[in-house]
This record gives C-alpha cells, structure tokens and sequence, in this order.
C-alpha cells in the first residue's frame, strides 16, 4: 500500500462508525503509527527471532497514553518433530524475555545486548543451529548484556508509585502556571497589538483570534492546525484536551479544535519574543522592590550558562550577585531570592520614580567578575560528579569493543571460506567494529565535556 492508503486504513480502524475492528499487517505496522488510543489487544502471528521486533510491535499498543491494559498473546505451533520443538522452546524463551522486560519497564534489547535487529536474529538462528537447549540459550545471551547508553541514563532504579510525587521537581516562576502568564502577558501587549482576546477563568481557556503576525507562527505547521476562521482556542485544563482528543477521532478531520496551553505551544512563542523584544540588545530591567530588599542593597539576577563542546547548554543557573552598601555581599541561588523578596506572590507597586542607576553600572564588573568565579564552582562539582561515571562507563565500553572483536572471531572461525576471504573479513569486521565505537566514544566526550569559558547574561538588576 501507499503511504496515503495506509494512513487511511489506520485512521478507519480508529474511528468508531467504521466497520473495520481488526487490522492485520506485517512488520511495516511495526514501527511509526500509534495505535494505542485505538486497541489495546494484539496477537503475534509468528514469532520474531529478535527482542528489538518484540519491544517495536508491542510498543504500537504499550506506551504512554494507553487507557486499558494492553493484552498480547503469541501464537505458537506445537510440533511432533524434536528438532522444530525444540527450536519453538528457545522462541518461548524470547517470549519470556519479553514479558520481563515488560514487567520491569525495561529494555528486551539488553538481554543481547548487540542493539541491531539483524545480529540479534543470527544469534537466535546460530542457537537453533546448534541445538542449544533453552537454559543454554539464556546464559550465552544474558551473559553479552551490557548497555552502552547506561552512561547518559544510569543504572538506578526509576521512582514508582508515589515515590513519583517525592522525585518530582517544579521549576521556579514568577507566575501561577501558564494560564496567568498568558493572561498577563495579553494583558500587557495588548496596548501594543491588534490583539482580540476572550479569558475564561474557569476554565483556564483563553479565545484568541490570530492577527498576521501570529499567523505567520502557522505557515511551517499541518494545514489542518490553523482554523478557517482564525479564532484559535487555548486550554491549560489536561482533562478538557484528552476529551477533545477523543472527540476528534470520531470524525474524520482528526485535528482537535482546542488546543493544549503550554510553554511549547507556538502562540506561547510568539508571546516570548514579543516580550523579549521589549529589551533592546545589552539592556535589562532595573526594578525597584520597597520592604522586599534593604535601602543600600543591590541585586544583580543572572544566568550563567556553561556549553558542552557541541555548544549545548549543560550547566546552567540562574543566580542573584548581592551588594550592600557599595560592597559585594554574597551569591544568592534564584529559588531563595525569590522566597527573601516575595517575587512572584507578592505584587510591588511602580512608584515610577527615576532610579539612579550610575552607582549600580560600578558595580556591574564585580557582579559579572563573582558570577564568572561562582559558575567555575558549579563547573568543577559537575565535572567531579561526571568523570567517575564517565570513566567507568567508557572502560565498560572498551570491555563491549573487546567482546565485539572475540564475537567477530568466533564467527569466521565456522566459516568455510577460503583463509585469504576470511583474513579479509577479519580486517573488515574490525574496522567497522572501531569505527562505531570510536564515533560513539568521541560524541560522549564532546556531549559530557565543558570548557571553563561561562556566558553570563544580566536578566535584571533589583534596588532595594
């Protein structure tokens, strides 16, 4: 089928007036549709010599958004021939690796631990070759596990359960949720915008009706996204966006109305440069806050950013630099400068009286002088608590590479072909071994790696 004809086929299994209710496809289904919102039962026809073709057709069912819990049964041949027994007995162990690693939260991929489809099902058909029995079949795959994305995810166990709720970590903000945000940014542009705009508190939606800056947001995103007659209709209320997600796949144009309200959302977007764009290139606010800081005191809120060799943000934080009477005071994180100042629950009239900003621009050098010291601080306790893992984890890498070259021996040795091919494979073989870890060694370097050069930008300057 075409790309088109399948997609129509899906979105016909989804939809509750259409007659089809059972969808049989080959391992093209196996990977890039959802069908978790639409069935939660499937049948395994044959069975996958590979774990990785368990994990891509279970996953079109079991993930994240499932409403029931998913049922998936195999479908296996009882045979009379010993041989054929036998190997459906090692195919029943790949089902009972897949099952742990469901029940786990896991990844069936580790049990081998090759990570490619290809070279798990020739280690499967090398063991029915080989009459290996189940229990011997088990040990030789679980004894090459050894995951080589353990050094970006770790080995400890995730929270479960409300053990969630206790891991879990806010960050901090000057608003309520995005709701108020919006509200309040709107509220603010509008004096500077054509903007027309409807608020329902009680609902936390907002009715918005795109003017052509706001459209030109659309031009890159589905047709089906931009509403025909412009009004675009925002909720932060999860339970209103699944009903409507619900809704919209009774019917053909499968696109809901409403539309989630948060920080991604490209109308949230437009909003963020807008505000930004308040602050001319090198200019900052300076912000008077009466009874939240001393009379002499002033406050320097920065972001200290510190790059990875791929120039991607790995330390960042946002701090205040204080001084008091002319002289520098301390490094105060951002979470308590906001609980000493009342930032963000407490509301600070503009008395719009001039501030006298020459005595703070003297002190600017300092502030930037500390945070940059403060920042090389924060470096070296990420670098300290990175190298270990990092050191560990690249040895065990080498251990992996090492067990590849042993991998790659012991298949040419049962090879028929003349020495000179096999000598030529070998080299081959191992070439193409290096080639992978040594590309994926060198992008953890430059992905864990930082240089001690912070950027560090002054998002305002409080006066007490």
């Amino acid at each position: 089928m075409s790309d088109i004809e399948q997609q129509r086929v899906v979105e016909d299994f989804g939809r509750d007036d259409a007659p089809v209710r059972l969808l049989i496809a080959s391992d093209i289904a196996s990977e890039g549709i959802n069908l978790h919102y639409l069935s939660h039962r499937m049948i395994h026809f044959d069975i996958p010599w590979s774990l990785m073709v368990f994990q891509q057709r279970n996953g079109r069912i079991d993930r994240y958004g499932q409403q029931r819990t998913p049922q998936i049964v195999y479908l296996i041949t009882r045979s009379g021939v010993p041989k054929i027994r036998g190997d459906m007995r090692i195919l029943e162990l790949l089902i009972a690796k897949d099952k742990e690693a469901v029940k786990n939260i896991g990844d069936p991929a580790e049990f081998m631990g090759v990570y490619d489809i290809q070279t798990e099902e020739d280690i499967t058909a090398e063991a029915m070759e080989a009459g290996e029995t189940p229990e011997e079949f088990e040990k030789s795959i679980t004894s090459k596990g050894e995951d080589p994305l353990a050094i970006l995810f770790g080995k400890e166990e995730p929270p479960k359960g409300q053990e969630v709720e206790g891991a879990k970590r806010s960050m901090p903000s000057l608003f309520a949720d995005d709701y108020v945000y919006v509200k309040t940014a709107f509220d603010y542009l509008r004096s500077r915008a054509s903007l027309k705009t409807v608020f329902y508190d009680h609902d936390r939606r907002v009715d918005l009706t795109l003017n052509a800056a706001l459209w030109s947001r659309f031009r890159f995103l589905p047709r089906e996204i931009r509403p025909d007659d412009g009004l675009f209709v925002l909720s932060a209320d999860k339970q209103a966006i699944e009903d409507e997600i619900r809704r919209s796949r009774k019917e053909e144009a499968v696109w809901p109305r409403i539309h989630y309200l948060w920080e991604l959302n490209p109308v949230v977007d437009w909003i963020n440069d807008k505000l930004h764009a308040l602050f001319r290139r090198h200019e900052a606010p300076v912000i008077s806050l009466p009874g939240g800081l001393k009379a002499e005191e002033w406050v320097f809120l920065l972001s200290g950013l510190i790059p990875n060799r791929k120039s991607h943000p790995l330390v960042h934080r946002w701090f205040g630099v204080c001084f008091e009477k002319g002289g520098f005071k301390a490094i105060e994180p951002f979470e308590e400068l906001m609980a000493r100042t009342g930032l963000g629950r407490r509301t600070y009239p503009n008395p719009m009286h001039p501030i006298d900003v020459d005595g703070m621009k003297t002190l600017l050098p300092e502030a930037v002088k500390k945070a940059r010291t403060w920042m090389s601080k924060c470096r070296q306790a990420f670098e300290s608590e990175i190298n270990e893992k990092l050191n560990t984890h690249l040895n065990a890498l080498e251990r992996l590479r090492a067990r590849q070259h042993r991998q790659l021996e012991l298949q040419l040795e049962a090879s028929r072909q003349h020495e000179k091919i096999i000598q030529s494979r070998k080299k081959k073989g191992r070439r193409n071994i290096d080639a992978i870890f040594d590309a994926y060694i060198e992008w953890i370097e430059e992905t864990l790696t930082t240089e001690d050069n912070p950027h560090i930008q002054v998002v305002a300057v409080f006066k007490g």
